[in-house]
C-alpha cells in the first residue's frame, strides 16, 4: 500500500471493524484465517509450511500462520524476547514498543546458525526499521528483537529489503518536500534508501526516484533490486553497482502493483486491488472510494524478460478488500491485505 507520512498517519485513524464469526465464510472463491490484523506484508519461511505476517494496525505486531493446519499464533509480541544487539544497532533508541508497533512491510533474509533476520517497517512510536532473530529450534519460528535503524525526519518507509552482507534497502513513497503541484505534474515523489551496516543512517539511493515506491526485494544473485512504481504501476530493475538508470522494467494493467516476493523457481510474485469500478465513484480519497470494495489481481514475473503471467484474479467481495500481497505455498495461494483482520487464501490454477 503506497503511504507517504500524511497517510501513514490518516490510516491509523481508520480500524477495521472485530471480525464477527459468520465474515470469516468463504467468499468470493476465497478462504479465510481471521483474527490476524491488516496483514498487509507476507513472507514465507523457506523449506516450511509458515508465514509470517506482518500488522498494520496498532499493536498487532507479527504473526505465524501455519498454512498447514490454517492457524495462526502471534509471535510479537507473544512468545517474543528482547536482545538488543548494540554493535549492530547502537543507533537504535530502544526497545520498539509492542503496544504501538504499526508493522507494514516484511523482509526474511538467512542468518548464521540456521536463523534468519526478519526486518519490518514500523510506524508505531517512531518511523523505523526493526530487525528480529527468527530461531527455528527444530520447531515453530521463535522471535527475538535485537535492534532498530530509524528513518530521517520526514520520512515514512513502506517496504524493506536486505543484502546478504546486511545491508537493508527501503522504499520512501513519499519524500518530505514533494508538493501537490508536483504530483498533478507527474513527478517522482519517493525514493530508495540504504543503511550500511556502521553507517549513522539511511541515506538516498540516487536515480532510484520514482512515483510512489513502494514494494522492493533484492534477487537472488545479489546484484540486482526490484522496485515497484506504483504510481506508474510498473516494477523496475536496477542494478546495484549503478543505479543512475533502470535495468528494466514490466508494465502492469489493470492494477497497480504493491509488495513484490521471490518464489523458489525463481520468479516474482505482486498483487494488488484491482481498478475500480463505477459504484466506487469517481473522487479518489473519499471515504466512499476509499471504502469500496474491490477484487484482486495477483501476477508473477520472469525477472529476466520483465513477462507478465497472470495467477489469478476475484471479483469485489466485502469481506475482503484492499489486496497488497501474494505468497505461493505448495499448492495455494496466500493474499494479504491491509484493510481487514483477516488473511485469504486459495487453490492455484
Amino acid at each position: 500500500m503506497k503511504l507517504g507520512v500524511g497517510s501513514v498517519l490518516a490510516s491509523l485513524c481508520v480500524t477495521a471493524p472485530a471480525m464477527a464469526a459468520e465474515t470469516c465464510a468463504p467468499a468470493g472463491g476465497l478462504n479465510f484465517i481471521c483474527g490476524v490484523k491488516a496483514a498487509e506484508d507476507l513472507v514465507a519461511v523457506p523449506k516450511t509450511d509458515y508465514l509470517i505476517a506482518s500488522a498494520m494496525a496498532a499493536g498487532g505486531g507479527i504473526n505465524l500462520v501455519d498454512t498447514r493446519a490454517k492457524t495462526v499464533v502471534n509471535l510479537f509480541p507473544g512468545s517474543s524476547t528482547v536482545r538488543h544487539d548494540k554493535a549492530k544497532y547502537g543507533a537504535c533508541p530502544g526497545q520498539l514498543d509492542p503496544t504501538l508497533a504499526v508493522l507494514h512491510g516484511v523482509s526474511l533474509r538467512p542468518a548464521a546458525g540456521g536463523h534468519y533476520t526478519l526486518y519490518g517497517v514500523n510506524h508505531g512510536g517512531r518511523e523505523s526499521i526493526e530487525v528480529f532473530d527468527v530461531a527455528m529450534d527444530g520447531g515453530a519460528p521463535k522471535v527475538t528483537w535485537t535492534g532498530c535503524i530509524v528513518l530521517p525526519t520526514g520520512m515514512a518507509a513502506n517496504s524493506v529489503a536486505a543484502w546478504k552482507d546486511g545491508t537493508v534497502i527501503a522504499t520512501v513513497p513519499s519524500l518530505p518536500n514533494v508538493t501537490p503541484e508536483d504530483r498533478k505534474a507527474g513527478k517522482p515523489t519517493g525514493v530508495v534508501v540504504q543503511w550500511r551496516p556502521g553507517s549513522a543512517g539511511f541515506t538516498p539511493v540516487a536515480g532510484t526516484e520514482l512515483k510512489g515506491n513502494n514494494g522492493i526485494d533484492t534477487s537472488p544473485s545479489d546484484d540486482e533490486f526490484f522496485v515497484v512504481a506504483y504510481t506508474d504501476r510498473k516494477i523496475v530493475a536496477f542494478s546495484r553497482k549503478d543505479t543512475s538508470k533502470p535495468l528494466r522494467e514490466a508494465q502492469l494493467t489493470g492494477f497497480a502493483p504493491d509488495n513484490v516476493r521471490w518464489t523458489e523457481d525463481g520468479r516474482m510474485l505482486t498483487a494488488g486491488m484491482a481498478d475500480p469500478d463505477a459504484s466506487c465513484g469517481a473522487a479518489q480519497g473519499t471515504p466512499e472510494y476509499q471504502k469500496c470494495a474491490r477484487g484482486y489481481i495477483a501476477v508473477s514475473i520472469d525477472p529476466q524478460t520483465m513477462a507478465v503471467t497472470e495467477l489469478a484474479r476475484g471479483p469485489a467481495t466485502p469481506s475482503f478488500s484492499g489486496a497488497t500481497m501474494v505468497v505461493e505455498i505448495g499448492d495455494e495461494l496466500w493474499i494479504g491485505t491491509y484493510n481487514n483482520d483477516k488473511i485469504a487464501y486459495r487453490a492455484r490454477n
